[in-house]
């Protein structure tokens, strides 16, 4: 059975309340965000960001899920074999609960950031103060963002969650970052008995003062890494004895990529990281590379999966080396829903949070939210992935990405107001 969305419509004394709310917390959502900009952290390793979500969402009365018991003993996608103290227990969960029959409604933020080098000089983080402390990590995506988005949603809706209906979970997800994190909190159970979906992301173009709901093209994609191995040899003296892994990478490189030339939408192939070798006269006997690969479908994605599979082990096998190929994360192919859009412009009509709305959005990248989004749709909820305009210094994933922070109280405004409308809030008790 599908799951009915509810009216749009808010309490008008309710509307004013958190307009008024949101921009009045502005500056505190700058200020949070300026902090989790200054202390990055990669996926699995948000220790410190977890404890300060945490104490955030304690000081207002939520009951949180964090640590071990989180995520439990499922698979983490890429935790290093020995994580430092913390590691791959990152991320929470928020709950509330009114105590009376409603829906289970979630919203999702992430909160990990990216091996970047943050720029320097007139770059806007840097001159203002508030640039990276961690050498080659940056919030390159706006994850810093979407984490003080999700505690400025807390905070703005603690005081009138005990009006409504049902259940809230507010979702800070670890290692989104590689397509790891959503995998685990779907294994982990955490959809399971979820009715409403909501997922954000801030910028991808869309200017600011826009919003886009009726997204689509969120590509399918998987990463993997492969260890090849070979034999070791005297590179002068006697090559012949060695079975060269570094050189059977570098012909598997090319071809991968070549491999993406196709008239299907959304077909991409990349090779991110390429190791090999200990010494200018030894025949490498280990290369070690890692890889990705993007479908406009999730068919078109099996498809392309198991060539780049046949070219890996062919290759491997014409030079006489191993090979092992192992899953390092991915994402599902997605669209929003007409339904969940329409009545998401609903809300944000009943908000006033977005003054203008995209009337279609190609995503073009993936996002491992709609792994989150297909497990509750799959069990009949309903589920919708926003892009929430915000002005770019340049591109995601950049030394110089930054964004416009005007977007955060905007962007509390409509979470909050899905939240709301999801579970029948009012002003008044």
């Amino acid at each position: 059975m599908t799951t009915a969305l509810p009216s749009p419509r808010l309490d008008p004394a309710l509307t004013d309340r958190l307009a008024s709310g949101a921009d009045a917390l502005q500056l505190w959502l700058i200020e949070l965000r300026r902090h989790f900009h200054a202390h990055p952290e990669l996926g699995w390793q948000e220790v410190a960001t977890t404890a300060r979500i945490v104490s955030e969402l304690e000081a207002l009365g939520y009951d949180t899920v964090h640590g071990p018991g989180f995520l439990g003993n499922v698979p983490r996608m890429g935790l290093a074999a020995d994580p430092g103290p913390g590691a791959g227990d990152t991320g929470c969960v928020a709950l509330y609960d009114t105590g009376r029959p409603g829906p289970t409604v979630c919203l999702r933020v992430d909160i990990d950031a990216l091996p970047i080098h943050e720029a320097g000089g007139n770059h806007a983080p840097a001159a203002g103060g508030y640039a990276s402390q961690l050498p080659g990590v940056m919030h390159a995506c706006g994850h810093d963002g979407h984490a003080a988005i999700g505690l400025g949603t807390a905070r703005l809706l603690q005081p009138w969650l005990g009006t409504g209906r049902g259940k809230l979970k507010l979702l800070f997800q670890p290692a989104e970052e590689g397509g790891r994190g959503a995998n685990a909190v779907v294994e982990a159970g955490w959809m399971d008995d979820v009715d409403l979906f909501f997922a954000i992301h801030l910028g991808l173009r869309v200017p600011s003062g826009t919003a886009a709901l009726k997204v689509h093209g969120f590509l399918a994609n998987r990463r993997y890494g492969v260890t090849l191995t070979g034999r070791a040899a005297h590179a002068g003296k006697s090559p012949e004895l060695g079975r060269n892994a570094l050189l059977a990478a570098c012909q598997m490189v090319p071809a991968l990529h070549a491999l993406a030339q196709s008239s299907a939408p959304g077909t991409r192939v990349n090779v991110g990281t390429l190791t090999a070798g200990t010494a200018v006269n030894i025949v490498p006997d280990e290369a070690r590379f890692s890889f990705e690969i993007r479908a406009g479908d999730s068919a078109g994605l099996a498809a392309l999966d198991a060539r780049c599979r046949a070219l890996i082990e062919g290759t491997a096998a014409a030079h006489g080396v191993g090979c092992e190929i192992a899953p390092a994360g991915g994402a599902e192919a997605w669209e929003n829903p007409a339904e969940i859009a329409d009545w998401a412009a609903e809300v944000n009509a009943e908000t006033g949070a977005f003054p203008a709305l995209l009337p279609d959005f190609l995503f073009g990248a993936s996002e491992d939210a709609t792994n989150l989004a297909r497990r509750v749709a799959r069990r009949g909820g309903r589920a919708g992935i926003f892009v929430l305009g915000a002005d770019l210094a340049d591109d995601h994933h950049t030394p110089h990405f930054d964004f416009d922070e005007a977007a955060l109280s905007r962007s509390v405004r409509l979470t909050a107001g899905l939240i709301a409308a999801a579970m029948g809030l009012s002003a008044s008790p």
